[in-house]
């Protein structure tokens, strides 16, 4: 015991439970306390039964003795504590130069074995600041994998371990697949497999079972942890293929025979989940796993439920093999049934001046705003959604003008009327966004003061109308996949600067793409009539009526019918044509002045209205 300590005892100061214990940290030696942390002991104050200690961050501090034989812990001069208290500034660089040695020491203190939890207990606050401790051990504990002696865990409730020097780093790899139990860090240990598998002599006999072993895991977890499970095969295949004469038993599970069975919700998922590299070893094995005449069909169908970054790697796919022609007549088919996504139609806007150039028509920019009026729906009373198709309209300038600058100006004060409202984005976004438009059409500006002209509904017969639509669809169905046809072998002749044949049909396809805005517009006003019953006791859609010259000229009969129904060799005129307006609710013995083949005006009177008959 302490001499200190010892005269204390004698004189009954102290209990000899607390000399012997208080005699285990003595003036200049190091402890530890639960709340203060690392200390050296400066001094026993015998007169005031005190235990002098200089803590980290509470120099000098005094415990009473027999608290202090309580919550005192003696630490050995060389340990990690001890040079925390002593060394700090040393720990602090070493913690930046050299922090695997550093993370090493401390577990070879802790028998080769420490719990997450634990290591940042000693460094946080201490030796690494608190806001900057994360980012250090993100960084740290990827060198700490490159190094085969060390055994890092995936889950905080595993510890980190150390292995004894010496050991195989094949060994070690191999060890660290079999001794995990998540898919996940299964995932992340073949991956370090395959990153060293050049360490591996004869690798084909020492991975075999390996190989097999790593395929039934991921056979075993596919119902209950799809994602990982299926990462796993494939994990699985890539090692295959790195190692020489590895190969595959014919028992072996296989990835087509798990990926063919899975819904496309499943695929889907998987897809955005993987790594880029990974996703595209997955799109490789479509032929095999849905065969050459199905592949690109169901690659097609996966785009409806997943993200841009996935759509772009389909698409990309499907266009690399070959198949660009259904890639566009997907998007075309899309876009007139209105199925697209807003992931969707964000890929058609980013490529449309490449593989989607084709289908990149002013009527695109009504589909986008549905989108996102539909998009905006779905997240009323739930946290804003990402939405890419809301962030690219945003956030690439040339996106908007592109879209209205070949556009007749019914499509653009739609489209104006529509960002105006819009809820998808904010007030400063929407003014942002109508400025992009004004640039190119002020003539829309009275939208932004919120006095939008109303459309009409215009009256027309049912022949007409079957007409209009008969000539709608040759056009969707024939005309504009033509023109799309024609632009792609124009492209084909190369340099469009001097291409007469790519500028030609352009143009034709900028004449389609307006007609095709036009009709849309008018289907969409028309309201079909029968003409059957019209008032007669003034001018009307559907009479006949009979005029006399005042002033002596022949008189005319006119039938006035709906606005796609005018055929003057037969007396029909449209009602909404400059005749048809100045006859409209004309009553029998009225006058009405009718323009001149010459300029100027004829007066005529009325003489009778009657119902149309055919």
């Amino acid at each position: 015991m302490h001499t200190d300590l010892e005269k204390l005892v004698s004189r009954e100061k102290i209990d000899q439970d607390t000399g012997e214990k208080l005699s285990q940290v003595p003036p200049g030696s190091f402890c530890l306390h639960q709340s203060w942390g690392a200390g050296k002991v400066t001094e026993f104050d015998r007169l005031n039964l005190k235990v002098i200690i200089d803590f980290e961050d509470k120099p000098g501090h005094a415990l009473g003795m027999k608290f202090a034989a309580k919550s005192l812990t003696p630490v050995e001069e060389n340990s990690f504590i001890a040079k925390r208290h002593s060394s700090l500034d040393e720990l602090k660089t070493q913690s930046k130069d050299d922090p695997v040695s550093l993370v090493r020491s401390i577990l070879i203190e802790n028998k080769a074995k420490l719990m997450l939890d634990e290591l940042e207990g000693l460094l946080k606050g201490r030796v690494i600041a608190e806001g900057k401790y994360k980012g250090w051990w993100d960084s740290t504990k990827k060198k700490l994998r490159e190094d085969r002696q060390f055994v890092v865990p995936s889950k905080r409730t595993e510890p980190l371990e150390l292995r004894e020097e010496g050991t195989d780093p094949c060994e070690a790899l191999i060890k660290d697949y079999e001794e995990t139990r998540d898919l996940k860090a299964k995932v992340k240990a073949v991956e370090n497999l395959i990153k060293d598998v050049n360490l591996f002599e004869d690798g084909a006999t020492k991975l075999k079972k390996v190989a097999e072993t790593i395929g039934e895991d991921g056979r075993k977890g596919v119902k209950l942890n799809f994602v990982p499970a299926f990462e796993l095969i494939l994990a699985r295949d890539e090692l295959i293929s790195k190692v020489k004469d590895l190969e595959a038993e014919d028992n072996w599970v296989k990835i087509n025979d798990i990926l063919s069975v899975q819904e496309d919700e499943k695929i889907a998922e998987l897809l955005e989940s993987v790594s880029l590299h990974k996703a595209r070893l997955l799109l490789k094995s479509f032929p095999d796993a849905f065969g050459e005449e199905n592949w690109v069909d169901k690659m097609l169908g996966l785009i409806q439920h997943t993200n841009l970054r996935t759509i772009t790697e389909l698409a990309n796919h499907i266009i690399a093999e070959g198949h660009s022609d259904a890639a566009i007549d997907y998007f075309e088919n899309g876009l007139n049934q209105r199925t697209l996504t807003s992931d969707a139609l964000a890929w058609i806007c980013k490529e449309r001046e490449r593989h989607a150039e084709v289908i990149f028509d002013p009527s695109l920019s009504l589909s986008v705003m549905s989108s996102l009026e539909t998009d905006q729906l779905k997240e009323e009373g739930a946290v804003r959604a990402a939405n890419r198709l809301r962030d690219l309209v945003c956030d690439d300038r040339d996106l908007i003008p592109d879209l209205i600058k070949d556009a007749d100006i019914n499509t653009i004060r739609n489209f104006a009327s529509r960002l105006v409202s819009s809820a998808s984005f904010d007030e400063l976004t929407r003014k942002s966004l109508m400025a992009r438009v004004l640039k190119l059409h002020p003539e829309v500006q009275d939208l932004v003061a919120g006095r939008e002209v109303e459309e009409e509904v215009v009256f027309v017969s049912q022949e007409s109308l079957d007409e209009r639509r008969a000539a709608y669809d040759k056009l969707i169905k024939e005309e504009i996949p033509q023109n799309r046809e024609d632009i792609k072998i124009a492209r084909s002749y190369g340099d469009l600067r001097e291409n007469f044949e790519y500028k030609s049909s352009k143009e034709y396809q900028r004449i389609l793409m307006k007609r095709k805005a036009d009709w849309e517009r008018d289907l969409r006003l028309a309201n079909p009539m029968d003409y059957t019953d019209p008032d007669t006791s003034v001018v009307s859609i559907g009479t006949t009526v009979k005029l006399s010259a005042t002033d002596g000229g022949d008189p005319l009969t006119y039938t006035i019918l709906g606005a796609w129904d005018g055929d003057p060799d037969k007396g029909i005129i449209a009602y909404l044509s400059e005749r048809g307006l100045l006859l409209l609710d004309k009553k029998v013995g009225e006058e009405v002045a009718l323009p001149d083949a010459q300029g100027g005006k004829e007066h005529y009177k009325v003489e009778s209205i009657e119902k149309f008959s055919k």
